[in-house]
């Protein structure tokens, strides 16, 4: 294989691992390239870079890796597709791509008019943009992010959009004498600033606040001015426009039905997977394998039952209805860390609580035995031990059912009441009194030796336990009941 065609292999590294599922095929790319040039780790070239927009790989392309993927496009191998740019200038700094690569070892999709695209550089990176320029930052400059601010937001919500001014010069501080509404705004947006003037040395970054609270319903438009002693560009100005909505509700008493029937489904649907799981690692817990066949079985034959009650053949009280989660209360995604899911249907919603619900259960997987899935427990506990696992897991598990029942009942009521209360405050008593019994049951246990979890910490909490069971019911009922 040729110098330029191990070249090849690296720099189409990131373009290749979104062909055909080869993420995996990543290190046989980097050995033919540090084997043919004897490149180790932590030299200039040996990233992922060198294509694409973020250092270390993945999403966007910068214009050189961009270049290379619509050779591939075009149905050529890889190595063709690297050698039909070899002799292009993806960057247009006025040297060719292979002369960049191998004489000058910098960067072919990068130049001083474009390096702002890379994301989380190399501490060195002005010194690969161009050949032969140290650095393609201006002396004194002043730059933001974002560049433009947009607000989409539900009224009576309050949302902030932080603005980062940033020295990007090479040698000298900046001065930010004024950040404004140029020409004023509508009193609904706003801006919160640090004292003025904001001195920002070399690197320097400080923060300001764009808020939108709107009462009506509207859109708005405005531009952030930001006033500095950059010399070139003595006033940036940010485009920033707002809308703001009302969300479209279905009648109480529809929710209310509906979201019965749906708290009714999750919690027994709750109960066969934390039941299941805890199971799994108690035998564990004690030298037995679990038996996976019989826990994948029950939960999921639990998950078809939800998906057949909550948007499935079954759903007689709210997709018959023609409710969705948005009529329902709900945001446009489930929550973190399942904010992929859309609940733009009531079938999302069932996804969206078989996720929130695996979540729950790792949460509580390693509050009380301290691991969580897909690890099952390392050791094998004593008799004594074994058993104060035993019982503060079966606490534990009871309790999240409680307290999800006490909370998901608080939130049916809140529907359709003209008073609307915090649930968490309101019913503070029960709560405590359901957290309180899973941190006494581990306070009876005589013999700790080899238990973990969250009683185990570096840092112990005596009320960890509880206030685990509690943290996963309010998620849960959350992710049945959205924000109403």
């Amino acid at each position: 294989m040729s110098g330029r065609s191990a070249l090849s292999f690296l720099s189409i590294l990131a373009v290749a691992v979104s062909f055909a599922g080869m993420a995996q095929a990543r290190p046989l790319y980097f050995d033919n390239f540090t084997g043919l040039y004897g490149l180790i780790e932590g030299d200039d070239l040996y990233a992922c870079g060198v294509c694409h927009r973020r250092w270390e790989g993945t999403g966007g392309r910068n214009p050189y890796g961009s270049a290379i993927e619509q050779q591939l496009y075009l149905g050529k191998p890889i190595l063709d597709a690297i050698m039909a740019v070899e002799n292009e200038d993806t960057d247009l700094d006025g040297t060719l791509n292979i002369d960049e690569l191998l004489t000058f070892a910098t960067l072919p999709g990068y130049s001083c008019d474009n390096f702002g695209l890379v994301i989380d550089p190399p501490a060195n990176f002005q010194s690969l943009i161009e050949p032969g320029v140290p650095t393609c930052l201006d002396p004194k400059d002043l730059d933001v992010s974002p560049t433009i601010a947009a607000f989409v937001t539900e009224v009576g919500e309050l949302e902030i959009i932080p603005l980062d001014l940033i020295n990007n010069g090479s040698d000298d501080p900046i001065s930010v004498t004024n950040v404004e509404f140029f020409g004023g705004a509508d009193p609904a947006l706003g801006l919160s600033v640090p004292p003025l003037p904001i001195a920002l040395p070399v690197g320097a970054t400080s923060t300001v606040d764009i808020t939108f609270a709107p009462l009506v319903s509207t859109t708005l438009m405005a531009t952030v001015r930001v006033t500095s002693d950059d010399p070139d560009e003595p006033t940036i100005d940010i485009p920033l426009t707002a809308f703001s909505f009302v969300r479209p509700l279905a009648p109480a008493e529809e929710r209310a039905s509906c979201l019965k029937e749906v708290d009714r489904r999750t919690q027994r649907f709750s109960r066969t997977h934390l039941r299941e799981w805890g199971r799994c690692f108690l035998d564990e817990l004690r030298g037995v394998a679990c038996d996976t066949g019989r826990r994948d079985l029950k939960i999921g034959a639990a998950e078809e039952k939800l998906r057949d009650a909550i948007g499935g053949d079954k759903d007689k009280k709210c997709a018959d209805d023609g409710l969705t989660p948005l009529l329902l209360g709900h945001e446009s995604t489930c929550a973190a860390p399942c904010d992929a899911i859309p609940l733009t249907s009531m079938s999302g919603l069932a996804e969206c609580i078989i996720c929130s619900q695996e979540t729950a259960t790792n949460a509580v997987l390693q509050a009380t035995i301290g691991s969580q899935p897909p690890d099952v427990p390392g050791t094998v506990l004593a008799s004594s031990p074994n058993a104060c696992t035993r019982r503060v897991q079966r606490a534990a598990e009871a309790g999240v059912k409680k307290v999800q029942k006490i909370l998901g009942a608080c939130a049916l009521d809140n529907i359709t009441s003209g008073a609307p209360v915090d649930c968490a405050s309101a019913f503070a008593g029960d709560i405590t009194k359901e957290t309180d019994k899973i941190d006494k049951r581990f306070d009876k246990c005589s013999d700790t030796t080899g238990m973990q979890g969250c009683r185990f910490d570096e840092t112990p909490d005596p009320l960890c336990l509880g206030n685990a069971a509690l943290a996963v019911s309010s998620d849960m009922v959350d992710a049945i009941y959205g924000e109403q």
